[in-house]
């Protein structure tokens, strides 16, 4: 059996849902559900939390204890992520890398085998991904296979910053370099398209909803299900589907939210809501103790100490 080492990429200073990762769905954090989907595939060997050497990322090494997985800090710039993958894939020395986004809470593992036993069966690839079906694609989102020397090459291509944020998007612009296979997906996931990763506020609502409506039937929260539900309740998809998907080359606009008090925390909680949606990451300058936690468990960034206005493109006072 080749080592086939599965990396998890998070990192919790998300500026549109803080510590995104941590936040709950149903009775088990995102990061829960990631993992222990991860852990039924039957031919991953190894999971690996690939983060960045943060301090507010040090908790992954607990996380990684809970579950018996590794953590890998990469002590690179923090939003180089075709870095972090590259160094962690060749200190763990695996020839089958496997890319998981930390944002995705509902991995398949039947369809992340299909993806593995397409490459391992097949020499020649570089990469194998989900097929498009009569023109549709998978609602599988954050899942790629591909073999280390794509990685490294891939790393090697990357060259400006744009290419290196995100997760090896220069393997399919410069497609004509690389070999790259596909898989058919199970009928069920060309049923439909919708978000299935969680970046806003709005999207881990939407999962909580799902959440509570495939309990309350008695049945499993996982892809299947919710792929189902939505066919029958295609209006739960509106909590959601405002959300903005940025752009490779989109340049990601800041806000601030300068609050003094608690008068009007309501009404920039809703403002500051409806900007993540826009893809605005948003942060709270805070200087009152009490209102710390307040702002945090609604899902923003807090800041309690003095910060350049100037790197911010929205500057709200209260």
């Amino acid at each position: 059996m080749k080592d086939i080492v599965a990396f998890l990429v998070v990192r919790l200073s998300s500026s549109r849902l803080s510590q995104k990762q941590l936040r709950k769905i149903g009775d088990r954090r995102l990061i829960d559900w990631t993992i222990g989907g991860l852990k039924q595939s039957k031919l991953v060997n190894r999971i690996v939390i690939a983060t960045a050497d943060e301090p507010e990322n040090r908790v992954l090494a607990d996380v990684g204890k809970e579950h018996g997985v590794e953590v890998f800090f990469y002590s690179g710039d923090v939003n180089d992520v075709v870095g972090r993958l590259n160094k962690a894939a060749s200190i763990y020395g695996c020839e089958i890398c496997v890319l998981i986004s930390g944002d995705c809470p509902l991995i398949w593992a039947p369809s992340l085998d299909k993806l593995v036993e397409r490459i391992l069966e097949d020499e020649r690839l570089d990469m194998v991904n989900f097929c498009l079906k009569e023109g549709k694609s998978s609602i599988h989102e954050g899942i790629g296979v591909y073999r280390r020397k794509c990685w490294e090459a891939a790393d090697k291509l990357s060259d400006i910053p744009e290419l290196r944020e995100h997760h090896f998007p220069v393997v399919k612009l410069k497609s004509e370099l690389f070999r790259i296979g596909c898989v058919y997906d199970e009928d069920i996931f060309y049923r439909l398209k919708h978000r299935v990763s969680v970046d806003t506020i709005a999207d881990l609502e939407f999962m909580n909803t799902v959440y509570q409506e495939l309990k309350q039937r008695g049945m499993d929260f996982n892809m299947p299900n919710l792929v189902r539900l939505l066919i029958e309740r295609p209006e739960l998809m509106n909590i959601n589907a405002d959300v903005h998907q940025m752009g490779l080359y989109e340049k990601q606009k800041k806000a601030l939210f300068i609050v003094r008090n608690s008068d009007n925390l309501d009404i920039f909680f809703d403002i500051a809501y409806r900007l993540t949606k826009k893809g605005i990451g948003v942060r709270f300058y805070v200087d009152d103790e009490t209102l710390v936690n307040v702002v945090s468990e609604r899902g923003f960034g807090v800041l309690t100490t003095e910060v350049n206005n100037s790197d911010f493109d929205i500057l709200i006072r209260g």
